[in-house]
């Protein structure tokens, strides 16, 4: 049933009589509940088109070609008419406005959907080779002003440049283009009228609290419309539809703004507004989710004047006594400038931020944020005090537009070179909007800087080396090499822990490089790190475990490591384990391979034999798994990794070091109590902590049965005062602020371990060595260690110094070797973004046997 609009359609007409290519277009995009989906395509040609040429195809589920095809019936479609294609399981409102049914019409809002003449993309939504929600439960209708297809759909695909969204199964709109019900009939607004002698100033609307005192109390928006005036100060086209309007004089009140975000009810902001118009409007004040508003409707706005003089930005400040939050609150819509004296400083490097669905970066005030149970244990009240104060420390800084793969709109010549940005940067010279939404505050940049300008402190810079290389000494490091996996980039074969009969680089077994030439960046970048390093010792997590022969990850690595050192001194040997602790799997392909552990990755340990020399083979220490019955049936389990142990003799020296490395369960997994004992209440610690927490308890218990100095290294997946460390090391329950428990349903080597969570009284006495003093990971904006070297009591008098060495952490992580979400940008093999944990390098002073004189 074809139908138009007169308004609407009337428009559409005169758009298309200038059209130089007569062809169809998608003009609506129904994506609702169940089968409630069908693409409307309108006529733009002044005469009829026969449409048996033409057919809907889709990609699904990220497909990079298209995998169904609906040919369109034989019909006419007249000039300027619509045509809908709908699912024949559609409910009845759709069916009543719908020209043809398919039962193949299935797509969701991550599915590409294009249209086709014969064999000639003509208009497409949606990016091929890509899942990204675009349009999940949601109707799309065109701007009526577009009046060409999309035919690159292989680019990134941005809906709100050309499309509009309206709610979940609104269907009004089928069988007509335009962004109006088809049955509308609403008349034209009456002409503009500024009311000059009823003006209120910018400053006015904003008060000086942190809502408009024009909105009352329990309301967001105010009962009565008003007359406002300013200067345009920027447009928004994506983030924030609309534009900044500011009072030109201001009111000299610091504690009031004197601009103010304008909503204009439409997607797309009038061409005539433009940065230096005078604009005069009429609308309500609105607290949209946190940020003040004005809401114009009708169209209740007039351009007086253009080109007009732009308030200069204002040099940000935070007052003495006064928290970041309330110091953007009073400069809400208004340009300001980020100079050397501002507070601001990176605590977030550009990376991809979940809550806005974009590419961005954080600012926090006078200093990075640190995680609240690094610096304090959970329950403290000192750790809640840190989480509330981060809470109002931080502020986002993106552009207007999403950003493109590998890209900083804002930043001239990002790069892993010489154009990079690190934490604890100012970004001098940056001037942004002052926004809120997602519930935060967000600076929109307006203008670009490179990294000429950026204010960095001497202590911040990139090193070559670590600081403490320097010293003399045994040096034994600590390193996450972020999964270095080589039997898919060498062989294409999958891991061999996986159990998928087809496994490919999209599969959640495999993690490594996805290609060869991915992985020889990888390789590369690590090579270098751990060749700068200089240490005797390595330990290392996140190796591929895939043995322990010339193919496997642990050989390859300690190959490439050797090929790059001329002095064979300097070469290393990785840890002989003892058969007894290797597992073997019996499936083809891999029949003689032994591995450590069960899990996809694992730990090792390297070393310089000339420095050191390994006793016997190494051990392993194993694990806790947990396996929970559930009261429905079945059996939740989580899995820990095992730790690996081996004791090495320093010639001439008296004692001997046992090495010990592990890598506890990850935050991002779920045990059983997560789903059972907090639920919702979910732990600041992260998912599987009482789990973790029996890790340490095993570990602990084993490291009393050692004799002489013990080094821990490893990712324990725990800030420095979270339970595990504190079970590993010391704590008062007081000092906890509660107590400490293992996971429930725990065996150790196939039998029961604790069939109930049991309290942690004290520690097992390890020294942490980093404690509270410095960082090795970021994550959301938060710095802290989640990697460790843990000191036996005997250890500590010989320790010379420790370093966490920031080469990743303060780094972007789009400078790593992976190229998913980097597009064109330029990759370096330097030790920078090597992995997204910093190497810990503890560098360790033995003295001779007879004590007379050091010997390393």
């Amino acid at each position: 049933m074809t139908r138009i609009n007169a308004l609407s359609g009337a428009i559409a007409l005169a758009l298309m009589s200038s059209s130089v290519s007569a062809q169809l277009l998608i003009t609506e995009y129904v994506e609702g509940k169940s089968y409630n989906k069908a693409i409307e395509v309108t006529n733009l040609a002044d005469s009829g088109i026969n449409l048996s040429e033409y057919s809907v195809r889709l990609a699904m589920n990220g497909a990079d070609s298209f995998g169904t095809t609906i040919n369109l019936n034989d019909v006419n479609l007249a000039g300027g008419e619509s045509y809908v294609l709908y699912h024949s399981s559609a409910a009845q409102d759709i069916k009543d406005v719908g020209d043809q049914s398919s039962g193949s019409l299935g797509f969701n809002g991550d599915d590409v959907v294009a249209l086709f003449d014969g064999e000639t993309l003509i208009d497409s939504l949606g990016q091929l080779g890509v899942r990204e929600d675009f349009a999940k439960d949601v109707t799309l209708r065109r701007e009526p002003a577009v009046t060409s297809g999309r035919t690159d759909v292989e680019s990134e695909f941005d809906v709100n440049a050309e499309w509009v969204t309206f709610p979940t199964d609104t269907f009004d709109g089928l069988g007509c283009s335009g962004l109006e019900a088809c049955d509308s009939t609403t008349p034209p607004p009456n002409p503009f009228v500024c009311d000059t002698d009823n003006l209120v100033p910018i400053y006015d609307v904003q008060g000086d609290g942190n809502r408009s005192p024009l909105v009352p109390e329990g309301s967001f928006e105010s009962p009565e419309k008003y007359f406002v005036r300013g200067v345009v100060t920027a447009r928004g086209e994506s983030l924030y539809k609309g534009f900044y309007l500011q009072d030109p004089y201001g009111d000299g009140n610091e504690n009031t703004s004197d601009g103010v975000f304008v909503f204009l009810g439409a997607s797309t902001t009038p061409s005539e507004i433009q940065p230096g118009a005078e604009v005069c409007l009429e609308a309500t004040v609105k607290e949209y989710y946190g940020n003040t508003q004005l809401d114009v409707r009708d169209s209740a706005f007039k351009v007086l004047s253009t080109n007009n003089p732009i308030p200069a930005p204002t040099r940000f400040r935070v007052k003495e006594g006064e928290d970041l939050h309330t110091a953007l609150e009073r400069h809400e819509g208004m340009q300001v400038l980020l100079d050397a004296d501002s507070p601001l400083v990176i605590t977030r490097n550009f990376s991809f931020d979940y809550a806005s669905y974009r590419n961005n970066l954080m600012l926090a005030h006078n200093a990075p944020l640190y995680n609240p149970t690094h610096l304090y244990a959970a329950e403290t009240d000192a750790a809640k005090n840190v989480a509330a104060e981060n809470a109002i420390s931080r502020v986002y800084v993106e552009s207007d537009y999403k950003a493109k793969d590998g890209e900083v709109p804002w930043f001239d010549n990002f790069n892993p070179i010489d154009g990079y940005l690190r934490m604890g940067d100012k970004l001098n010279g940056l001037t942004a909007m002052v926004g809120y939404s997602y519930g935060e505050y967000r600076l929109v940049t307006t203008n670009t800087i490179n990294s000429g300008y950026l204010g960095r402190e001497p202590e911040n810079e990139r090193t070559d080396k670590p600081v403490t290389s320097y010293e003399e000494g045994l040096k034994v490091a600590g390193f996450n090499v972020l999964n270095y996996f080589t039997s898919y980039a060498e062989s294409g074969n999958p891991n061999p822990m996986c159990t998928e009969a087809s496994v490919g680089p999209n599969d959640n077994c495999y993690r490594g490089a996805p290609s060869v030439d991915e992985f020889a960046l990888q390789q590369a970048k690590l090579v270098n790190a751990i060749v700068a390093m200089d240490a005797d010792i390595v330990t290392l997590m996140e190796l591929e475990n895939n043995g322990f022969d010339d193919n496997s990850a642990l050989e390859s690595l300690v190959n490439a490591l050797n090929d790059v050192q001329a002095d064979k001194k300097d070469h290393y040997r990785a840890v002989k384990v003892h058969k007894s602790d290797l597992t073997f799997k019996d499936e083809p392909g891999f029949e003689g391979v032994e591995y450590f552990g069960t899990d996809a990755i694992t730990v090792g340990i390297i070393y310089r034999h000339h420095k050191v020399k390994a006793k016997n083979k190494a051990r392993q220490i194993m694990m806790p798994e947990q396996h929970a019955p559930l009261d429905e049936g079945g059996v939740k389990s989580a899995y820990q990794r095992h730790a690996m142990m081996q004791k090495f003799n320093i010639p001439g020296a008296k004692d001997d070091l046992t090495v010990i490395v592990n890598h506890f369960k990850s935050k991002g997994s779920t045990c059983w109590e997560d789903d059972f004992i907090f639920g919702e209440d979910e732990d600041v610690q992260g998912s599987c902590n009482n789990f973790r927490v029996s890790a340490a308890k095993v570990l602990g218990e084993a490291v009393q049965d050692i004799k002489g100095d013990v080094l821990v290294m490893g990712d324990l997946n725990s800030y420095g005062m979270e339970d595990p460390i504190l079970t590993l090391t010391s704590f008062d329950e007081a000092d906890r602020g509660g107590r400490i428990y293992t996971a429930s349903y725990t065996t150790l080597d196939g039998k029961v371990f604790e069939e109930e969570g049991q309290l942690v009284k004290k520690g097992y006495g390890l020294v942490n060595l980093k404690h509270k003093t410095d960082y090795s990971y970021s994550y959301e904006g938060e710095l802290g260690s989640l990697d460790h070297a843990l000191a036996s009591p005997s250890l500590v008098n010989k320790v010379l110094a420790v370093e966490a060495w920031h080469i990743n952490a303060a780094e972007s992580n789009l400078f790593e070797y992976s190229s998913k979400y980097t597009g064109d940008l330029e990759k370096s093999d330097n030790i920078y973004s090597s992995s997204d944990h910093d190497p810990i390098i503890v560098t360790l002073e033995y003295k001779h046997k007879n004590g007379k004189n050091n010997l390393i």
